[in-house]
């Protein structure tokens, strides 16, 4: 037996307080959507705003986080993740202060945009620090052990919120995570090192005329898409967006092709496992996150639950999540990634068909259980997925290859709001009442509560074929196991 050397012991210590630091700082920004969920009504009451236009106060932050998680990936790439996620926790920090003592909606709204900024830069470099600590062999593992905190940060998030408004009101939510980051930026300063992907000068090039014209497309696609949740829809916007972000995107293409160091390489694409990888992530994200937005509207409204009843159903699900996610990473590291990646978003696709069977005479325990494979699922595919996706690209652009991934999970996020909300309004047109989610309330007529959960319960059978493909494209299998070299890469 070969003794273990010190800087191997080293190396293992570096790991461990590496992923305490990326989890850490994961953590605040995970809390985010479900603390400011729960004050969403205090902040249009205190605004004197309805609750559509409240609603951008959580939009307008995804949109910005989403936008900017391939560009903040390429930049750490480039000048080193330590400098980057310490820099994206500050400014996170910072846009809560903003946040906290806003005396307008678009100063509000200012320091959303602020804290999205900071979050794309803590959520593109906190998963490539944990990957690049624990090295390629155990990439799942990496990955599956930052998601626990990600799934606290779901749990906790809605209670936290809850208690510390009751306390405070709801400006103290924004103190209390930018208190959470600006302990993530002590951590991150004290323990990473700093150290670049590459030393190659080609690879440590910034594209800002690609970042910019990346940014152009996303901002225009997803602007375009999330207009369909308002309830005087138009298609009008959505199809200027989506026409916006096509001829931004050809552009985007031409430059990434011909760009000495492109923000990101556009031709992985042509690794089939890279390909059926990421559109594994989308098409799973938009599947479960459906879930999570349609399912309180049927708990308050059809079942008459309290909003901390409501919160009640998620948790079990989201522990099922954290306590999963690293078990999964681990073992695909050594089974090879195809059989979780796949069978977590089959799992997924149960719950989901689970889900289409409520009615309103259904039992308040059937919910619950049937969230908790929909999560589980995704708990399990994740970490396996990223280890595959991984595999392809070279480690010098990790970060944006991990850039990636968050912006085409953040991209089902934001997705499967317009496309449950599409599906939902025509059963209840096709019903013959108003295609408008506003109209479900606790003082709504029972038929219109029924036409809500008619349309929810096909809502939840479309997205349960959609997450079933994500399966199938999951099964793909590129014949090597994930930390062996890949013909495109590491």
């Amino acid at each position: 037996m070969k003794p273990i050397r010190f800087n191997t012991i080293a190396k293992i210590e570096y790991a461990w307080w590496a992923l305490l630091s990326s989890a850490f700082a994961i953590l605040g920004t995970a809390l985010d959507r479900g603390v400011i969920s729960v004050v969403l009504p205090d902040i249009a009451e205190d605004f004197s705003s309805d609750i559509p236009t409240a609603q951008w106060v959580i939009v307008i932050y995804l949109l910005v986080l989403t936008a900017l998680l391939l560009p903040m990936g390429r930049l750490s790439d480039a000048v080193g993740k330590k400098r980057v996620i310490i820099l994206g926790l500050l400014i996170f920090s910072f846009g809560g202060v903003v946040c906290c003592f806003s005396q307008t909606f678009p100063l509000l709204l200012t320091g959303r945009i602020s804290q999205g900024i900071g979050g794309a830069m803590v959520q593109g470099t906190s998963f490539a620090i944990a990957v690049a600590a624990f090295g390629e062999g155990q990439r799942g593992k990496a990955v599956g052990l930052v998601m626990i905190f990600v799934g606290l940060g779901s749990i906790a998030g809605p209670a936290v919120g809850g208690f510390a408004a009751s306390l405070a009101g709801w400006r103290s939510v924004f103190i209390l995570t930018s208190a959470i980051t600006g302990a993530g930026a002590i951590l991150a300063t004290a323990v990473l090192r700093d150290e670049r992907s590459s030393t190659d000068s080609s690879d440590s090039k910034f594209d800002w005329i690609g970042s910019l014209l990346f940014i152009s497309s996303l901002g225009s696609l997803l602007t375009g898409i999330t207009m369909a949740i308002r309830s005087t829809w138009s298609p009008l916007p959505t199809a200027v967006g989506i026409c916006s972000a096509l001829i931004f995107g050809f552009f985007y293409v031409i430059r990434s092709l011909r760009a000495q160091s492109p923000l990101f390489d556009v031709r992985l694409f042509k690794s089939p496992l890279f390909a059926c990888s990421v559109a594994a992530i989308l098409l799973g994200f938009i599947g479960t996150s459906a879930a999570n937005f349609l399912l309180p509207f049927y708990l308050k409204y059809g079942l008459g639950y309290s909003p901390r009843e409501v919160g009640i159903v998620f948790v079990p699900a989201a522990a099922a999540m954290s306590i999963l996610s690293p078990f999964s990473g681990k073992l695909s590291d050594v089974h090879g990634t195809k059989l979780f990646a796949s069978g977590g978003l089959f799992i997924s696709t149960i719950g989901l068909l689970s889900l289409s069977a409520l009615n309103l005479s259904s039992h308040g325990w059937m919910p619950l259980l049937a969230m908790i494979p929909v999560t589980a699922g995704l708990g399990i595919f994740y970490g396996p997925n990223n280890s595959a996706t991984l595999s392809v690209a070279k480690n010098e652009v990790h970060g944006s290859v991990i850039g990636l991934i968050n912006l085409v999970r953040n991209s089902g996020n934001l997705i499967a709001i317009p496309v449950s909300t599409i599906i939902v309004t025509a059963v209840m047109s096709s019903l013959g009442y108003a295609p408008d989610l506003s109209e479900v309330t606790y003082n709504s007529d029972k038929n219109i509560i029924g036409s809500f959960v008619s349309g929810m319960r096909v809502a939840f059978l479309i997205l349960a074929g959609i997450t079933f493909l994500g399966s199938m494209l999951s099964f793909y299998d590129n014949k090597l196991p994930t930390h062996k070299t890949h013909p495109y890469g590491a």
